[in-house]
């Protein structure tokens, strides 16, 4: 040990300054907690509590007092480096460390923290204010750290609290839940300062203000780990019930897709991708006509349209389910019998279960709010939500690259499904590479070839590639185009193919002739497995595993 540690004992250093989010008010803490913590730590009897503590606390910033801060971040650079953690080691540490050195390196990480949502004049504001915090906290203490918060005694003080052990999880839980809240109150904080400040309108506000509340999310650590034996049992849980109940999640009324797919699954995020003009807008039409308006069992739809005006949007349905010429509903031109089909069809309409929202400046946030919010307005009947299409979607992020925001909207979305239990399925876009091909036909796609991002390859349960066959030279092909729906890829199943007829006067997809298969054509091995499955598939109600 330094030869100043008993100096050390004999000069307490007075109470250290708090953070104070609001003027006035203390940010929420509980000092006893935090000692209680330390004690296990520092009382040398417990190897494994630093395991436990750091599987949560991840870093000095979860304790709010400034001295435990510096004695937790000695705990896990003696964790880091293979030693033992206890009273004896932490001070040793400290006596060698210097104070403003530690100092920074906490007041840095607390800067990663509090800028990530701040534009870059805000973020070099917000450096200065802590490097003059890090200058007026270190001055007068120019010796080491452990002379700083108070020498030997504050360590042994903290080391010999009364501190149960076997109760380390759940006070190293109520501690994060503190700090969480000390960070809420510092998101909100600026925003409250932005809004004073800057320009930005209210939905900006609104859409920042949201993403904040969704990042601390990550930090959630209310998290457990579950033994087999449990999820085993959960798992023929479900089983059993989707054997009582074969309908969960929903079906896009495609047989070939459905096949493969079997259903668009609650939490699930599913990619509809394709080149500009192929029918990506029209085909996801098709698979929510069937969902929303001819399932026997209607299902909730709700449909952002980022591209296109609401009233479009239901002309492309008329067209498509009354099979009339959409450049006649744009015209007027309509004969008798047309005139009758489309009355019919609008009459229709009205019994559907589907919500159209158009909007030409949408955050992903903003869309997870309107999501969240119609899903408590429908009392969880919404099944579906789809957007078309996902580039078109904006960041809170603005200074952002197009990959750093398609890539945080592509996560946002598959978070939304999982927390919400519902399937998304975004329209995208593909790269201009993918427009490459040999002579005048495109090469199909690959998933590579989805723009912005290989992050949507990575967070999408399934991606479906529409993909025209023919070479689309403007003759008569285009009257009836064959299309290929390529499942790509596919989480819950097999990959694969159907053939589809596209009319794009009609805006209106059909199933083509069956494809005569081919000796070892996995599409037509997997439809014969499927027949010869369902052969001895059990009965609804039939418990297999009681």
């Amino acid at each position: 040990m330094a030869d100043s540690l008993p100096l050390d004992r004999q000069q307490p250093r007075p109470r250290p300054k708090r953070d104070e989010a609001v003027p006035g008010r203390e940010p929420p803490n509980n000092l006893e907690l935090e000692r209680a913590i330390l004690g296990v730590l520092l009382d040398g009897r417990h190897a494994t509590a630093i395991h436990k503590v750091r599987a949560v606390v991840e870093h000095p910033l979860g304790f709010f007092h400034r001295d435990h801060r510096i004695v937790y971040l000695a705990c896990l650079e003696l964790d880091d480096a293979g030693h033992r953690v206890d009273a004896q080691a932490v001070a040793e540490l400290l006596s060698r460390y210097d104070f403003k050195a530690l100092l920074e390196r906490i007041k840095h990480q607390q800067l990663l923290l509090d800028s990530d949502q701040l534009d870059s004049l805000s973020r070099a504001r917000l450096r200065a204010l802590y490097q003059r915090s890090v200058a007026d906290e270190a001055a007068g203490y120019e010796d080491s750290a452990l002379a700083a918060i108070g020498g030997f005694n504050t360590v042994t003080n903290l080391a010999e609290a009364i501190a149960p052990a076997a109760s380390i999880d759940r006070n190293v839980t109520l501690l994060w839940d503190y700090y969480l809240k000390r960070r809420l109150i510092t998101r909100l904080q600026t925003l409250c300062d932005k809004a004073y400040r800057t320009p930005d309108t209210f939905p900006q506000l609104i859409d920042e203000g949201s993403q904040a509340v969704l990042d601390l999310g990550r930090f959630n650590k209310s998290v457990s780990v579950h033994g087999i034996g449990s999820v085993v049992d959960e798992t023929l849980d479900a089983i059993q019930a989707h054997i009582n109940n074969p309908e969960i999640g929903v079906k896009t009324g495609i047989a070939d897709i459905d096949d493969k797919l079997m259903s668009l699954r609650p939490g699930g995020l599913y990619v509809l991708a394709a080149r500009p003009g192929v029918g990506k807008t029209s085909l996801a039409l098709k698979m929510v006509a069937n969902i929303a308006g001819h399932a026997e069992e209607k299902n909730g739809v709700l449909f952002f349209s980022l591209e296109v005006d609401r009233k479009d949007l239901v002309k492309k349905l008329l067209s498509a389910e009354a099979s009339i010429e959409f450049r006649a509903l744009e015209n007027g031109t309509l004969d008798t019998h047309e005139m009758e089909r489309l009355a019919g069809t609008a009459k229709a309409f009205k019994e559907w279960q589907l919500d159209l929202m158009d909007v030409s400046d949408l955050t992903v946030q903003g869309l997870r709010s309107i999501v969240k919010r119609r899903m408590l307005e429908s009392k969880n009947q919404l099944k579906l939500v789809v957007l078309d299409y996902l580039q078109l979607l904006n960041s809170a992020r603005s200074e952002a690259s197009e990959y750093e925001k398609v890539s945080e909207i592509s996560r946002v979305l598959k978070v939304m499904a999982r927390e919400l239990r519902i399937p998304v399925m975004a329209l995208s876009q593909m790269s201009r590479e993918s427009e490459k091909g040999v002579g005048s036909a495109p090469r199909e796609p690959r998933l590579s070839d989805l723009r912005g991002s290989g992050s949507i390859e990575q967070d999408a349960d399934a991606v479906i590639f529409i993909h025209r066959t023919d070479s689309g030279d403007g003759g008569k092909s285009d009257d009836c185009r064959k299309i290929k729906v390529i499942v790509a890829k596919n989480r819950f199943g097999p990959t694969g193919h159907a053939i589809m007829s596209f009319f794009p006067a009609k805006m209106r997809f059909e199933m083509a002739a069956p494809e005569p298969s081919e000796d070892g054509d996995e599409d037509a091995s997997y439809h014969q497995d499927r027949r010869t499955r369902r052969e001895s598939t059990p009965q609804a109600g039939e418990d297999l595993f009681g």
